[in-house]
């Protein structure tokens, strides 16, 4: 199911290639856009690049896509789901996860959290960067590995039990095939 799912949900390979290779910050790495690792679905590509895709969303930086591409390139993931997992963190989510991030952070390396202001401003950023970054990036990391671990168990779990139950389908209906025959 995970992959029959997963497949109609994938552009089209051919016009994906032929659309950005025609992209100049694509040049150098047009070679790789054609390795079939990079584009099939299968268990350990789709499950790593998940994986990817959500310990990469959960960093405090920019680029979460270009390192995704990065990343599947580097481990032979499948590329459109590295980059669609990396959109776990969106506008909506942003904020709850760097908030987690940093109570996480703050309990690990016991520091009493730093209160935020009713009205987030550049100025109190600024001058309060220097004490949460600390506990920031240290939560990031410790949920990012967490949510990369429980996206890749989920989805390789989901995958196993889609093909057994596949399996046993097939098995009974041999079977009901034979008992007919008889």
């Amino acid at each position: 199911m995970p992959r029959k799912f997963l497949n109609k949900l994938m552009p089209d390979r051919q016009k994906l290639r032929n659309k950005l290779s025609e992209k100049w910050y694509v040049r150098p790495f047009k070679d790789l856009l054609y390795d079939p690792a990079l584009w099939h679905i299968n268990r350990h590509g789709s499950c790593g690049a998940l994986a990817l895709g959500l310990f990469i969303c959960c960093l405090p930086i920019p680029g979460h896509m270009l390192l995704a591409v990065l990343g599947a390139f580097y481990w032979r993931f499948n590329i459109p789901i590295a980059v669609v997992s990396v959109w776990a963190n969106n506008p909506l989510t942003i904020g709850p996860i760097y908030y987690f991030s940093y109570q996480l952070g703050a309990h690990i390396l016991r520091q009493k959290p730093h209160p935020f202001p009713d009205e987030l401003s550049i100025t109190w950023l600024l001058s309060e960067f220097s004490r949460i970054w600390e506990p920031l990036w240290l939560g990031c990391l410790i949920a990012g590995i967490l949510l990369a671990g429980i996206g890749y168990i989920v989805l390789s779990i989901t995958w196993q039990v889609s093909i057994r139950m596949r399996w046993h389908r097939r098995q009974r209906e041999r079977n009901n095939k034979r008992v007919a025959d008889k």
